[in-house]
């Protein structure tokens, strides 16, 4: 076997490598725009609650949500057959962004639901993804986080809303709460 034919063999196989993470990478992300896609339906559903008439609407406008969170749950399933064992932080940066959206939906959701934040447990269970890196597919620290953070903004702006809508009750709720 001569030099020239090693080396084109290896450099065949490693085009074939090339083009098979290539067609992983575009399976990826197109199982992330797909998520993301349902992310913006949530977020334009629960947007609605700064209409005037929003708050009234809030128990309709979670369960509209939650019919999205059972899809979203299907998604994440479809994406995590498509990321290797133990190659979660590789791909990882694809739905990073998603990921943190959904946690800040999820979040809002049972704060609208409940008045309460969220913890990373409850979050996971409506995301339907694992809490814990060795279980899996999992929604990382971060992310959750960040998610917790977009909360803080939309939490703000749904108070001024409130007091523009005449409703002082739920700013006195919500910073009553918060010293607890």
């Amino acid at each position: 076997m001569s030099v020239s034919t090693t080396t084109s063999e290896t450099f065949s196989e490693y085009d074939s490598y090339l083009k098979s993470e290539q067609e992983r990478r575009e399976e990826i992300r197109v199982a992330v725009q797909s998520l993301e896609q349902t992310a913006r339906e949530i977020l334009t559903v629960l947007q609605r609650i700064h209409k005037t008439d929003g708050q009234s609407k809030i128990t309709e406008l979670c369960a509209e949500s939650e019919a999205h969170f059972v899809v979203v749950r299907q998604q994440y399933k479809e994406l995590a057959k498509l990321v290797p064992k133990d190659q979660y932080y590789r791909f990882h940066d694809h739905w990073r962004f998603v990921s943190q959206r959904l946690s800040f939906l999820a979040s809002l959701m049972i704060y609208l639901q409940t008045e309460q934040l969220t913890n990373k447990e409850q979050t996971a269970a409506i995301l339907g993804v694992a809490t814990n890196r060795d279980d899996g597919f999992h929604i990382d620290l971060e992310d959750f986080l960040s998610g917790l953070l977009f909360l803080a903004n939309e939490l703000s702006r749904f108070a001024v809303n409130s007091v523009t809508a005449g409703d002082f009750e739920q700013i006195g709720r919500a910073s009553c709460r918060e010293r607890v």
